[in-house]
């Protein structure tokens, strides 16, 4: 049972605000009929719970890795201090505010969750406030306790929600002249004028309704960065789709595109450009204490922004919410020098990381039904960089310094709703609507695992001679748009041509194979509309994004080992490469196919080593 005394016990006053005189404490006590699991979302939302009950809109600036909000109350200018948020997934959250003006000088927040039953739980909520003269006492002495009723409307309209479950968003034709109140539209129009023009892209009305219905159904929040991944898992519509009509939008002048540099810890936006080519290789993140490289392959975000011609957007703020836009972070506590601390995580089974705020290194920490272990021990003696223990373990920390530290817990899966350059940079129509976009000429972006694959005329030089210069031009041209076409059909994309040799990108092995065997079958012998016969390599590997005759090609050993595959490959001959043969999707195919080939030797002059190479004669 938790109560006043247990709350001042477990957070007691520290100075200088324990000095300043007898608080003005509130506590409250709310029994909701779902359960802690379902409820966590909202209450880690404070910005729009703070919404819902009522209370103004506040604006945010970051400075010197603090945070500085400001609000108007009851006609009263308010400005603070942001205390970096603590919390504990499915436990507690909470945080303070330093007051430069208002009628306090400190307010404190906590609130904790306990299970009541399987379906049931409670909600604690503390208020604390240090208020700035006699006459603020009196007038948040009023104030305040009028909150818990705000609080029990607010969680009430939220246990609603929850069991009557949010509906899919679905297009509706009596919204097509419905624009959100109090959006800041300029030219609106410009939405229903380019349909026609997206039409002729080959992008469907439904898709169009639904994306534009949603765009002025929305408020400036959800509007303020689009993340495509998001937007389809909200329409339900392939998020290809709807990357395809934002990208032709940007041409149209009705969406712009931003590249943004994340802090690879908070995830927050730090940098935010509209060309690639003003990425700098570096940057920083105030708040988590850290320099970071840009060149990370998820330290860079896709995301798009109505053009202002057509809404002005801003991005509107009821709370810091800091939970809700870190929802990786699963534990952030900041323990005093000399203290120690422990609790009993409410963690699955999954792979995380546990650090100190402003240390880049981390313990990987792997809960497992299987592993013995219960408790996770982070002493001064303990120099394990990977823990093994069981889901819901016991943390342990003992800070041994003078100083306080904060120490955190996040997920080590990345955002799924990010989109990132590696994956635009594998989409046609971005290569071809934003053909002027590049990388820094000093920069080279990691962009992971990419299949490479290599086709070159075979006997061009003969084939010149007997077609003649202006019949050879013709039949190679023809050659690169059937290629073309062949390679986007399995979802890749052309990343340059060197003279008579197209070098593709496709994020799955088992599409290069079947593009790979779809080129051959056209440029087969039996095929008499073309003269042309070429060669195929593939082979997948880490890949570096760089600048090449400004435009954005691809490097490393990956790129290198798929062209000089070519040296073992014949006319009508795919070869690819161990890694590619023991890919599992690609084995599948081989066995259903029965397809036969021949494993070859492959010197490596480069590397002083033979590898072995598949080759299929289609």
């Amino acid at each position: 049972m938790i109560d006043l005394n247990t709350i001042l016990q477990k957070f007691p006053w520290e100075e200088p605000w324990k000095s300043k005189g007898k608080p003005i404490e509130c506590f409250w006590e709310f029994d909701l009929t779902v359960t802690r699991e379902d409820i966590w979302p909202y209450l880690i939302d404070t910005s729009s719970f703070n919404q819902r009950i009522g209370l103004p809109k506040f604006q945010y600036i970051e400075r010197d890795g603090k945070l500085l909000g400001k609000t108007k109350q009851a006609g009263f200018i308010l400005e603070w201090e942001e205390v970096p948020w603590e919390w504990e997934y499915l436990k507690e959250l909470g945080n303070a505010r330093i007051y430069k003006k208002g009628f306090a000088e400190y307010i404190r927040l906590k609130i904790i969750s306990e299970p009541l039953g399987e379906s049931r739980c409670k909600i604690y909520v503390y208020l604390g406030a240090i208020p700035r003269n006699f006459l603020t006492r009196k007038i948040l002495n009023i104030a305040l306790p009028k909150l818990k009723e705000s609080f029990q409307k607010g969680y009430d309209q939220i246990t609603e929600e929850i069991k009557r479950g949010r509906p899919k968003f679905k297009s509706n034709q009596l919204l097509e002249k419905t624009f959100i109140p109090d959006a800041q539209w300029i030219h609106p129009e410009k939405l229903e004028n380019q349909i026609p023009f997206l039409l002729q892209k080959g992008i469907s009305k439904e898709t169009i309704s639904k994306v534009f219905d949603w765009i002025k159904s929305s408020t400036d929040n959800d509007l303020d960065r689009i993340r495509i991944k998001r937007v389809s898992r909200i329409l339900d519509i392939d998020p290809d789709e709807i990357l395809y009509l934002f990208l032709h939008g940007c041409r149209l002048g009705i969406f712009t595109l931003s590249w943004d540099i994340v802090c690879p810890h908070c995830r927050g936006v730090r940098t935010s450009l509209t060309k690639l080519g003003d990425m700098p290789s570096n940057d920083q993140c105030d708040v988590c204490e850290i320099d970071f490289d840009t060149t990370g392959i998820n330290s860079i975000e896709v995301t798009f922004h109505i053009h202002p011609s057509v809404r002005i957007v801003e991005k509107q703020l009821y709370c810091a919410a800091e939970p809700a836009t870190k929802q990786h972070i699963l534990l952030t506590k900041k323990i005093g020098g000399k203290k120690s601390f422990s609790s009993n995580l409410l963690i699955g089974s999954g792979v995380y990381r546990l650090r100190k705020k402003g240390e880049k290194k981390y313990k990987l920490v792997e809960t497992k039904q299987t592993h013995n272990q219960t408790d996770i021990l982070w002493l001064p003696e303990t120099n394990d960089e990977e823990i093994k223990v069981s889901p819901k373990p016991n943390l342990v920390f003992e800070n041994e310094s003078d100083d306080p530290v904060t120490i955190i817990l996040e997920e080590r899966s990345e955002d799924q709703d990010s989109l990132r350059p590696t994956e635009i940079f594998d989409y046609q129509e971005f290569r071809d609507l934003f053909s002027e976009e590049a990388i820094a000429t000093n920069l080279q972006l990691d962009i992971g695992i990419k299949t490479i694959l290599f086709t070159d005329i075979v006997g061009s030089t003969k084939f010149y001679e007997t077609e003649g210069d202006h019949g050879a031009f013709l039949q190679v041209r023809e050659h690169f748009i059937k290629t073309n076409q062949i390679i986007q059909n399995f979802r890749g994309v052309v990343v340059k041509t060197i003279g008579d040799a197209v070098m593709a990108s496709f994020s799955s092995p088992l599409q290069a194979l079947k593009a790979a065997k779809e080129m051959q079958e056209w440029f087969h012998p039996e095929n008499k509309h073309t003269p042309v016969r070429i060669r195929i390599s593939i082979h997948t590997g880490n890949c570096l994004a760089v600048n090449l005759n400004s435009n954005i090609d691809y490097f490393g050993n990956t790129v290198n080992y798929t062209a000089k595959l070519q040296s073992v490959t014949n006319s009508g001959e795919i070869s690819f490469s161990e890694t590619i043969f023991r890919d599992k999707d690609i084995r599948d195919y081989l066995r259903k196919t029965e397809i036969k080939l021949k494993k070859v030797e492959f010197p490596l002059p480069w590397a002083d080593r033979t590898d072995f190479v598949y080759i299929w004669k289609v």
